[in-house]
């Protein structure tokens, strides 16, 4: 038997589940254009690029091309190896696997 205090948590729970799969279900579809992304190397690799290349683009335009040769080359590279590692975790965290050609024996 639960107390009655127990029996309102378990109700906060059953709440709190259902909520958790009605918003699962609702946001599914907006993972699907990232979830494509993902799915190809040569894909993941353009959105690589292209991110790397706004940070490029925006501290030359901002601060200007010395500014980008001398001090943002660290902060371009820290932008680089932050968006592999993300593009990296994202693909385990969304169970995304990249075929491999088999190997003729």
């Amino acid at each position: 038997m639960l107390t009655p205090r127990q029996q309102r948590q378990h109700a906060r729970g059953f709440l709190y589940a259902a909520v958790r799969l009605r918003l699962h279900d609702l946001t599914r579809p907006l993972w699907y254009p990232l979830d494509w992304i993902l799915s190809s190397g040569s894909r993941t690799n353009s959105l690589h690029a292209m991110a790397v290349g706004a940070h490029i683009i925006y501290i030359q335009w901002h601060d200007g091309l010395h500014t980008l040769l001398t001090e943002g080359w660290s902060w371009v590279g820290g932008c680089a190896l932050a968006v592999g590692f993300g593009l990296r975790w994202l693909r385990k965290a969304r169970g995304i696997e990249l075929a491999t050609p088999e190997a003729k024996e």
